[in-house]
């Protein structure tokens, strides 16, 4: 995996944040590795249950998608 920068936000109350958009790419990007890393011989990973684990984050960044387009949808 290649390095990711994610710029951080410091909101007013002092909390920290990232983009959503960031978060969605780091979701999206993460099933990938698995997926390979479970493609290679001896890695110890099981291919079914890692396929599984990659459709359970694929849906979690497609969820937040969907929120953030609904919010913009919203604010128009």
């Amino acid at each position: 995996m290649g390095r990711l920068n994610v710029p951080v936000i410091c909101g007013l109350s002092g909390g920290l944040a990232i983009p959503a958009l960031q978060v969605v790419e780091l979701l999206r990007a993460l099933p990938e590795e698995w997926e390979e890393w479970a493609g290679q011989e001896n890695s110890g990973l099981d291919p079914s249950t890692t396929a599984t684990l990659a459709d359970l984050v694929r849906q979690l960044a497609d969820q937040i998608d969907l929120a953030c387009i609904e919010i913009a949808s919203d604010e128009e």
